[in-house]
């Protein structure tokens, strides 16, 4: 018997990014549900129907280093939509175990118990697939197609996705924070080729084109893209702890008398610390949403707009940011006048 445990918030985000690919009343056995498979470190929840293949993970702790089961969506026994629903109840922040045994899956937490039926039958290796299509090489332009309705599963993949393809005949691979995906595309006959496309509408385009410079375009898609970067967890936590060190230690060795930057070096310690203890437990309770904040924070402080973005938010909680402002410019000012006074 294996425990596994994280949060309610984990777990609904799992089910949440890999059900669109789940193959409900398929008829292709036993693939039709979610495979949860613990790796000793994290807690992967995979779904395909063979045309879409969808994996997240979350960090999980464990008594025992693996297991793998695969919980039903079946239409008579639909217990994914059951374990979503059962772990959404709860607060995000809260603990649920997930005991694994010959006979199904069990979830607790304390609030109560879920005991699901799960099978230890076969499930596609999706490692395997996953590790091929990592392992090949993106092509610059692959020529390419997929159907519609099938894109739009990936839309609770994440906030910001890449996607590449080794070939036009190879799936295209999905990425995201914690997800990573598979998608085959569509059989694409020689006469669909983009010489057929250009003959298609070179009526409606003109028979032969503006003129424009290759390099011209890729430098104008350059500017517009957004660069993915990685915003660690760890570098966040890390910088505000040395701030926080930094001030109050400065507080305690300060001996200029100065009151200002005693209250400085005070404010901007505890402001660190509590800001510290908020990430921390919203890396526990909902890092999806963490990893996201991260990336819109980092955006807005490299946009050197700071004080826009405080002053639009404080109007949108209905606060009043000139009042503000006209309140520290008078307190300003008071400061001035007791120092100009004493100095006389």
């Amino acid at each position: 018997m294996s425990i596994t445990s994280l949060t309610a918030y984990q777990l609904t985000a799992m089910l949440r990014r890999v059900d669109p690919h789940v193959a409900r009343n398929a008829g292709y056995g036993g693939i039709e549900g979610v495979h949860l498979d613990y790796d000793g470190q994290n807690l992967h929840a995979v779904a395909t129907d063979r045309y879409t293949l969808a994996v997240a993970r979350e960090r999980a702790v464990g008594t025992a280093p693996a297991w793998k089961l695969t919980i039903s969506a079946a239409e008579w026994t639909d217990s994914v939509t059951a374990l979503r629903a059962w772990a959404d109840s709860h607060p995000g922040q809260e603990s649920i175990h997930l005991t694994a045994g010959t006979d199904g899956l069990t979830a607790t937490s304390n609030r109560g118990k879920l005991v699901l039926p799960a099978s230890t039958g076969h499930f596609p290796e999706w490692r395997d697939l996953i590790r091929t299509a990592l392992h090949h090489q993106p092509t610059e332009s692959p020529w390419s197609g997929f159907q519609s309705r099938l894109l739009a599963r990936w839309q609770d993949a994440g906030e910001r996705i890449t996607t590449w393809q080794s070939a036009y005949d190879k799936p295209v691979v999905v990425y995201a924070t914690n997800f990573v995906g598979l998608q085959m595309p569509m059989r694409i006959g020689d006469e669909e080729g983009p010489e057929g496309r250009w003959d298609s509408w070179k009526g409606s385009l003109g028979e032969t084109g503006p003129e424009v410079e290759q390099e011209e375009t890729l430098h104008h898609w350059e500017g517009a893209a957004l660069e993915e970067k990685k915003h660690l967890v760890e570098s966040y936590t890390e910088d505000l702890l040395k701030l926080t060190l930094r001030s109050t230690t400065d507080i305690f060795s300060l001996a200029t008398g100065d009151t200002g930057a005693l209250t400085a070096y005070s404010l901007a310690g505890t402001q660190s610390w509590l800001a510290y203890r908020l990430l921390s437990a919203l890396e526990k309770a909902a890092p999806d949403l963490l990893r996201q904040t991260l990336d819109d924070v980092t955006q807005q402080l490299e946009s050197g707009e700071i004080s826009e973005w405080a002053w639009d938010e404080a109007e949108r909680a209905g606060h009043n940011p000139q009042a503000w402002h006209d309140d520290y410019e008078a307190h300003l000012k008071k400061l001035a006048d007791e120092r100009a006074a004493k100095a006389a």
